[in-house]
């Protein structure tokens, strides 16, 4: 039986580890929280981020980090952005040689304006063989085993196509793309614009304004993967506007959830207290204003979700500021 490892006892993580068990390969989940890893020894479930889901035998919660490492040759990275270098840097010194990188983290470094893959090569200091797996896709549906398909990207196709034999099955399909950047772009700034959708809903706008959102949005995406050297037309599949929609419209969305809080008024600070929770577009929007900062991009819609979240603006503000804008081109490339 093949073992891999995977970094990280969130939901998503752990939704991972469920669909390689599902495949009948060994999974050596490293667990940041040791009371996490005794809950899954004992009970065989994560009550903190997947209740409700039993976790196969083959789901190993591991704490020491070297061991969970060890004697593998995959190792799937579900790490939050923010913590991502640390997790990195605490195993750079065993964990470089014949392993494969899987990297699942949505995001943009704050300061350094890295995306994850890029993290992971400036901590090890050369370029790891990697692949990155990103897409429309709840963390609670795949471990219930509903339908699931994303974007695999790679730089090297046998890399991707040893990655499809490992995960695809017949409730979970990837599908190839030889655009890392693009497809790490598309996944962190959906959760940006989700934030921006999610306050319309939350200040009482119409399906008509959501819709504007979503699909102006979608150009700031692409404006932005081309920063990234990505190419556009990556933003048209699953890990762009695949993920959008399900993110800015799904029913599980965190994103989607702050965001209508932010729109009801509600501060920040009171909303990450009572959900618990950080979500990943909170982090993102700040990297997306350096971006905008530094490079003097004119992306609207991404500059009013951070002026919004530090009270600079409100919801109803930026769509003034959308409407007086001089008139542009659809879907400019």
């Amino acid at each position: 039986m093949k073992t891999v490892c995977v970094l990280g006892e969130g939901a998503w993580g752990t939704a991972i580890a469920t669909l390689l068990a599902s495949n009948n390969i060994e999974v050596q989940l490293w667990c940041y929280d040791k009371n996490i890893a005794e809950d899954i020894k004992i009970s065989r479930y994560n009550n903190r981020y997947l209740p409700n889901v039993y976790l196969d035998a083959k789901i190993k919660p591991i704490t020491d980090i070297a061991k969970a490492t060890k004697n593998v040759s995959w190792i799937f990275e579900a790490i939050p952005v923010k913590f991502l270098r640390k997790v990195i840097e605490e195993i750079k010194q065993y964990a470089v040689n014949e392993k494969n990188w899987v990297i699942l983290s949505k995001g943009i470094e704050q300061d350094t304006l890295l995306l994850p893959s890029q993290i992971i090569d400036d901590v090890f200091k050369i370029s790891v063989p990697k692949a990155v797996l990103l897409g429309p896709s709840y963390a609670q549906d795949l471990a219930h085993k509903e339908i699931t398909a994303v974007t695999l990207g790679v730089n090297d196709c046998m890399l991707g196509y040893s990655l499809q034999e490992l995960l695809n099955n017949d409730y979970f399909r990837s599908y190839l793309s030889l655009d890392i950047m693009g497809a790490q772009v598309g996944a962190a700034i959906k959760n940006v614009i989700t934030l921006a959708v999610g306050m319309l809903d939350g200040a009482g706008h119409t399906d008509n304004v959501k819709a504007f959102i979503l699909t102006r949005g979608l150009t700031e995406m692409i404006t932005l993967a081309k920063l990234y050297n990505g190419r556009p037309e990556t933003l048209y599949g699953l890990c762009g506007v695949g993920d959008l929609v399900l993110t800015a419209m799904g029913k599980l969305s965190k994103n989607r959830e702050v965001g209508r809080r932010l729109g009801k008024g509600q501060k920040l600070e009171k909303i990450l207290d009572e959900t618990g929770y950080i979500p990943e577009g909170i982090n993102t929007v700040n990297s997306v204003h350096q971006l905008i900062e530094n490079h003097n991009l004119d992306l609207p819609i991404c500059n009013g979700v951070y002026q919004i979240i530090n009270g600079k603006q409100s919801i109803d503000g930026l769509l003034t500021l959308l409407m007086q804008r001089p008139p542009e081109q659809d879907c400019v490339f």
